[in-house]
């Protein structure tokens, strides 16, 4: 079996892929690391009393982003 090179997929691929090999914890973690530094991923405190605004916050501007 040869090694996968996750860092020469795309997100998009990355995440398909993912999502049909759900037993390759490798290619779960890397695809939560490049989702996170894409802006994909939205994290909250919910002990930080307003997280619900910066949530709100968060989603318009993903919602503002251009579309390709």
């Amino acid at each position: 079996m040869s090694a996968i090179d996750y860092n020469t997929m795309t997100l998009d691929e990355l995440r398909r892929y993912v999502l049909a090999h759900r037993n390759d914890s490798e290619a779960f973690y890397t695809y939560v690391d490049r989702s996170k530094v894409a802006g994909r991923m939205i994290t909250i405190d919910p002990r930080d009393p307003h997280w619900e605004e910066k949530l709100d916050d968060r989603l318009k501007k993903i919602d503002d982003r251009p579309t390709i």
